[in-house]
C-alpha cells in the first residue's frame, strides 16, 4: 500500500491496527526531514498555489464520482480507502496512482478492491514516482484540517458519493439496499436545549442506555420488489396520475413484507429554488410526532422511571408549574398521551398561533393552558389536544433530566438506525422541505420550539418504514409493550377519531381496520405540511406520505395505497 494511502487510511478509519500506528510513528518521524527537503527544494509560494488547486480538485470530486457505481451498498470495513483512492483519481486527472488497488464496479454494484495493478505509465521511472509519492504525502499531511473543514471526510460515506448540488438541498442517507443517486445529509442533536439543567440520577443515566442492536437487519431493511410485480405497477402509475394533475406533493413509500413496492417524490421542497423533492428528502411531520412521544413514556415506563397512572402533578412542580390547579389533579400520564384528559388544545389557543415562529420553552407552552377550565370530567370523554403532548414530554424531561431531543435519541432513533429523525428546538436539517399551505402559498416558517413534543419530529419515508417495521420485529420495545402501543385506550366519537375511520385510540396509534385487516395509523398535519402513517402489522404493510403541501390529501391517498398494497 502506497504511504500516502496507508497514512490516509489510518487516520481516518478506526479500523487501524498495531501495523498501522507503527507505521504512522515512522511517519511522524521522517516528516520533519520531508519539509526540510521541501524548504530546500520549492518555495513558499509554490507551497500555496498546490494546497489552494489540490482543495479546489477535491471540492470537485462530487462532480466525478457516480453513484450508480455504488448502489448503496454496505461499506468495506474501511470505507475511507475507497473514498480517498476516488479523491486521488480526480487529482491525478482520472488515473489510478501507481500501486493503488484497482476499483471496480460489479453488475449488483458492489464496490471491489483487488489487488494493486501495475501502470503503464510508471515503468521506467521509479524515481520520479518515488519523489512524486514523497510530495502527495506531505501536502496530504498539509492539507488535512483544510478538509476536515470542507467536511469531506465528516462522515465516510461522503467520500464515495456525489456532493449536494445546492446547499438548500435534502440529501438524507438512504437505506443500505437502496440504488438512489442521492448524497449524505446528516444531523446532529446539538440544538436540543431545555430550562431543565439539573444532573442526572444515576438511575436515569443507566435508564436512558438501549440495548437494541444498531443495524439494518432484514426485519427493519426492505428490499426492492421483483421486477413485474402488478401492485408495484399499479402503485406506481397512481401516484405518478396524482402528480400529474398537481394533487400529490411530497414523498411517498410502500412496502409490503419486506419489499418495496414504491418510493416516489413529486413536486418541490422550495418553490422559490426550484428544488424538487426527492423519495429522501427530510420534513416536519407534524402529529406523527405522538407515536414517538408515547412511546418513549412506555419505554420510560419499563425502566421503572414512571408509572401510566401516577398523577401528572408531582412530575410538573415546581420544574414547570409553581402550584397544580385543583382541577389537574385526578389526571393521569396515560390520560395525556390518550387525548383523554379534558384538557383544552393549545393548537386552538390564539396565544400559541400568534407565536409558532418565536422559540419558547415547555414552561412557557403549559402556562398558555394552566389555568383554563377542562372540557370534561378526565378519563370520561375523548377530545384530540396537543396539551397532553407537551405534558408528556416535560415529564419525559423531568424523570430523565435530559432534554427531550436526547431522550428520544439514546431510546429511539439511535438504536433503530433512524439516522434523518429528530428533534430540535430550533428547525430541522438544513435542505428539510418548506411548508406551504397550498402550491404558490408559503407557511411561516416554524420554530420547533413551539411544537415540542406533540408535534415537533422531522423525519423521511424511509425512517417511518424503519420504525413502523421495529413494531413487528419487537426491536423497539418488548412483546408486551408493543402490544400495549397498540391497544385500545379510549373510544373514538361516533365520526371517527379526528373524523377519520377509526374505532379507538391507542398510544399514539388510531385502531381501524382496512378490508378487515388490523390497522394502526396516525396523521399530521397543521401549518404547510401533512403526512400520514399506516401500518398493517397482521400483513406486514408499511404506507408513509410526507408533503409539504398542507391541502394535500394524504390520508386519503395512503388509504388507497394500503387497499393496493393488500392486493385485493
Amino acid at each position: 500500500m502506497p504511504d500516502w494511502l496507508r497514512f490516509s487510511s489510518s487516520t481516518f478509519c478506526r479500523c487501524d491496527g498495531p501495523t498501522q500506528r507503527k507505521d504512522m510513528r515512522e511517519e511522524k518521524d521522517v516528516d520533519h526531514r520531508l519539509r526540510l527537503r521541501r524548504t530546500e527544494s520549492k518555495p513558499p509560494d509554490e507551497w500555496s498555489t498546490e494546497r489552494s488547486i489540490e482543495t479546489h480538485s477535491i471540492q470537485r470530486i462530487a462532480g466525478i464520482l457516480d453513484i450508480d457505481t455504488f448502489n448503496g451498498e454496505k461499506m468495506p470495513k474501511c470505507p475511507n480507502v475507497v473514498g480517498l483512492l476516488a479523491i486521488s483519481a480526480s487529482l491525478t486527472g482520472g488515473a489510478m496512482p501507481l500501486g493503488a488497488p484497482a476499483i471496480a464496479a460489479s453488475a449488483a454494484g458492489t464496490v471491489v478492491a483487488g489487488p494493486g495493478v501495475d501502470h503503464p505509465a510508471g515503468r521506467g521511472h521509479g524515481r520520479a514516482h518515488e519523489r512524486n509519492r514523497t510530495r502527495q504525502h506531505d501536502k496530504q499531511r498539509q492539507s488535512e484540517h483544510e478538509r476536515q473543514n470542507q467536511n469531506l471526510l465528516r462522515d465516510v460515506t461522503l467520500a464515495v458519493t456525489p456532493a449536494q448540488k445546492s446547499a438548500a438541498d435534502s440529501r438524507a442517507l438512504p437505506y443500505n439496499w437502496q440504488k438512489t443517486d442521492t448524497s449524505a445529509n446528516t444531523y446532529t442533536d446539538q440544538d436540543s436545549r431545555s430550562e431543565i439543567t439539573s444532573r442526572p440520577s444515576q438511575k436515569a443515566e443507566s435508564a436512558l442506555t438501549d440495548g437494541a442492536p444498531e443495524s439494518d437487519s432484514p426485519a427493519t431493511s426492505p428490499a426492492p420488489a421483483p421486477h413485474g410485480d402488478s401492485a408495484s405497477a399499479a402503485i406506481l402509475a397512481y401516484l405518478k396520475d396524482l402528480a400529474a394533475k398537481k394533487e400529490f406533493t411530497g414523498s411517498a413509500l410502500v412496502v409490503r413484507r419486506g419489499q418495496v413496492l414504491a418510493r416516489f417524490a413529486a413536486g418541490e421542497a422550495d418553490e422559490e429554488r426550484h428544488i424538487p423533492n426527492r423519495p429522501d428528502t427530510v420534513y416536519r411531520v407534524m402529529s406523527i410526532t405522538k407515536q414517538f412521544t408515547s412511546m418513549l413514556v412506555l419505554k420510560l415506563q419499563d425502566r421503572g422511571l414512571l408509572k401510566l397512572d401516577d398523577p401528572i402533578c408531582p412530575y410538573l412542580v415546581p420544574r414547570y408549574i409553581k402550584a397544580c390547579p385543583a382541577a389537574w389533579r385526578p389526571i393521569t400520564i396515560r390520560e395525556t398521551v390518550t387525548h383523554t384528559s379534558g384538557i383544552p388544545n393549545i393548537e386552538k389557543l390564539p396565544s400559541y398561533l400568534d407565536n409558532v415562529t418565536r422559540p419558547t420553552t415547555p414552561r412557557r407552552l403549559i402556562r398558555q393552558f394552566v389555568n383554563l377550565p377542562l372540557l370534561f370530567t378526565p378519563g370520561t370523554n375523548w377530545s384530540y389536544t396537543n396539551s397532553g403532548y407537551v405534558l408528556a414530554g416535560a415529564i419525559i424531561q423531568a424523570v430523565t433530566h435530559k432534554p427531550y431531543g436526547e431522550v428520544l435519541r439514546k431510546l429511539i432513533t439511535e438504536p433503530l438506525n433512524l439516522r434523518h429523525t429528530g428533534y430540535s428546538t430550533t428547525y430541522p436539517p438544513r435542505g428539510f422541505a418548506k411548508g406551504y399551505f397550498r402550491l404558490g402559498s408559503p407557511a411561516p416558517l416554524l420554530n420547533n420550539s413551539e411544537l415540542f413534543s406533540a408535534t415537533g419530529l422531522f423525519t423521511t419515508v424511509d425512517d417511518i418504514a424503519r420504525w413502523d417495521r421495529a413494531f413487528g420485529s419487537f426491536t423497539v420495545a418488548p412483546p408486551a409493550t408493543v402490544k400495549l402501543a397498540f391497544t385500545p385506550q379510549a373510544k373514538c366519537p361516533p365520526g371517527g377519531c379526528l373524523d377519520l375511520p377509526s374505532s379507538a385510540y391507542a398510544f399514539g396509534w388510531l385502531v381501524d381496520r382496512l378490508q378487515g385487516h388490523r390497522l394502526r395509523y396516525h396523521p399530521g398535519l397543521f401549518m404547510g405540511y401533512t403526512a400520514s402513517n399506516m401500518y398493517l402489522p397482521d400483513d406486514d404493510i408499511q404506507v408513509v406520505l410526507l408533503s409539504n403541501v398542507q391541502d394535500t390529501d394524504t390520508a386519503g391517498i395512503a388509504r388507497r395505497l394500503a387497499t393496493m398494497a393488500l392486493d385485493l
